[in-house]
């Protein structure tokens, strides 16, 4: 008996000497997801040598994600808002969105039940995940509780007037050298003091990754108005890079003499956006219509700016004179959230702005109560820069009308406003010299640009975004396109505007279009970027776009004159 036993024990001692890694972990290793524990009775984390391994269905459904099995179980589907996932089981690849993403190990099934690796939620998901093997705590926060988190942690220590605390654990060392604790304080306290003190935090967002930048938006909540919050968030080093609080557009009705419907760009494909067909009301006949195209960054279909919404007033104003127009959420908007930082680095303006520009063109062109041969483009700043390209690559417009827009290298208008903005600051200022130098020797790595090959520059940034994106519009040169134009094109600049230059921008664009008869051009003398007629506190810099306004009316006659002008 005793001999018996023995043996049995050893047996057992073997048994987990054959598995040790899955058992212990198995016991011990604890999940955490948003900070919350999280457990299933029958699927546990487990490590397989370096690799941790997660329970599929439980997890991703406590992130709110609808898991299905197809063909026999080989495929595997993840649904959720904005966000479709198809892999299969013993890949190491997933379809996100469209797009092909990759993680560290296969995905594996045992005992019935999927099981992917920790990176699988980092990489393919985009979420933040962690495993301490200290405490055996495997960690998976979303994207968007940490933007929650952010923006609590922030507001909280304003409002209880903390601003030494938010400076010294939560601001960069850039961003503590360019905002003082004293400056922090005062902008904050000159807030309160016209909107009433801080009551809460609303509709928290991720509006834009750049870089190792993340762009966190809230609406900001006071006694007596709202406010937008944005701050950005160093995703490396977990610091704020810079933050923002800036008034929020002005509510208006819209005209009694317009109809507005909601429309899908790009439906049933990964990256359909929601957008806005502003029409005449009690239109008969084919309507002459136009595409509005954003400028840079994640923008809305508004194109809202601080206290602006450009492209609302032009819609309302143009549908208002008996011309239709197609808005839309742009793709870094809508998705933003779920791109990944190869993504990112690897994005260019096609993917960006261009493929669905010409997805809206032909939106606008199907519908019966369009003239087809009547559809024109708006580009506004990177939109008008765009526009010849777009119309080229497949909108084909009938007109093209250029707002504020620029034939030159994006980089050099970069360039350009950076140099403004270190001329701007104080001479005593030690954050000028080190913002010059920095400037400099990114002026001369952009200007070496097209020595990198495509590999390297989706590798390195220029100005702090993806050196890809500049290299891909120099091989597109927004002239080159324009030269060949021969259909009617309207070119409108503020002389005002210190992010586009009349002085340089608009020039070229007189130079580029010389003795062709199918250019007009016009330059408003008290208008800015935006087609803003502002004076007054910060005029000339971005200060002044704090104040609302609207994209001046006189613009819009002019735009929707020389619509009805063409044949």
């Amino acid at each position: 008996m005793k001999k018996h036993l023995a043996s049995t024990i050893v047996f057992s001692l073997l048994l987990m000497a054959a598995f040790p890694a899955m058992t212990a972990a198995a016991e011990s290793m604890k999940l955490f997801i948003n900070g919350s524990a999280v457990s299933a009775s029958d699927a546990q984390p487990y490590k397989n040598q370096n690799t941790v391994m997660i329970p599929l269905r439980s997890t991703a459904e406590q992130l709110g994600l609808k898991v299905t099995y197809q063909k026999a179980g080989s495929e595997i589907v993840l649904k959720g808002q904005d966000l479709a996932v198809t892999f299969h089981t013993g890949s190491n690849t997933a379809v996100v969105n469209g797009e092909k993403r990759s993680f560290d190990a296969a995905s594996v099934q045992k005992q019935g039940r999927t099981y992917v690796p920790l990176a699988f939620f980092d990489k393919a998901l985009g979420h933040q995940a962690s495993y301490d093997s200290s405490t055996q705590q495997i960690s998976i926060t979303t994207a968007q509780f940490e933007a929650e988190s952010w923006i609590k942690r922030v507001t909280e220590l304003l409002s209880k007037a903390d601003y030494q605390k938010l400076s010294d654990d939560y601001f960069s060392s850039d961003l503590k050298a360019q905002v003082s604790v004293d400056a922090l304080g005062q902008g904050w306290e000159s807030t309160t003091a016209q909107a009433g003190s801080f009551v809460r935090s609303e509709d928290i967002a991720i509006s834009g990754v750049s870089g190792e930048m993340t762009i966190i938006t809230a609406t900001a909540v006071f006694e007596k108005t709202s406010f937008n919050l944005t701050i950005y968030v160093n995703t490396q080093s977990k610091l704020l890079e810079g933050m923002l609080i800036t008034p929020k557009p002005v509510e208006k009705e819209a005209p009694a003499t317009i109809v507005e419907e909601e429309v899908t760009v790009g439906e049933g494909t990964p990256y359909a956006l929601g957008g806005t067909l502003t029409l005449p009301k009690n239109a008969t006949g084919p309507l002459t219509a136009v595409v509005l195209v954003q400028g840079s960054g994640a923008s809305d279909r508004d194109e809202t700016v601080s206290g602006y919404t450009p492209f609302r007033d032009i819609a309302w104003g143009l549908a208002e004179q008996g011309i239709a127009v197609l808005r839309y959420d742009k793709r870094t908007f809508a998705y933003g959230n779920s791109m990944t930082k190869e993504a990112f680095m690897k994005m260019t303006v096609k993917e960006e702005t261009i493929d669905d520009a010409i997805v809206a063109a032909k939106l606008l062109k199907a519908d019966k109560r369009i003239d087809a041969s009547k559809v024109y483009v708006v580009g506004h700043s990177l939109g008008g820069m765009l526009a010849p390209r777009i119309d080229a690559e497949g909108g084909d417009f009938a007109g093209l009308v250029l707002l504020a827009g620029s034939p030159r290298s994006l980089w050099e208008i970069v360039y350009d406003q950076n140099q403004a903005f270190i001329a701007a600051m104080d001479d005593k200022d030690p954050a000028k010299q080190t913002n010059a130098q920095f400037i400099e020797a990114e002026y001369k790595r952009a200007q070496a640009l097209d020595t990198l090959t495509d590999a390297q520059a989706q590798a390195t940034t220029i100005f702090s975004l993806p050196a890809y994106y500049f290299k891909e519009m120099d091989n597109h040169p927004t002239s080159e396109y324009a030269a060949k134009l021969t259909k009617p094109v309207l070119v409108l600049q503020g002389k005002d505007d210190f992010q586009v230059y009349a002085d340089k921008d608009y020039v070229l664009w007189e130079e580029l279009f010389k003795g062709k008869t199918n250019a007009s051009f016009k330059l408003y003398p008290d208008l800015n970027h935006f087609f803003v007629d502002y004076s007054g506190e910060g005029e000339g810099t971005i200060a002044e776009y704090n104040q609302p306004g609207s994209f001046a009316e006189e613009v819009i006659g002019d735009i929707a004159k020389w619509l009805k002008q063409q044949p």
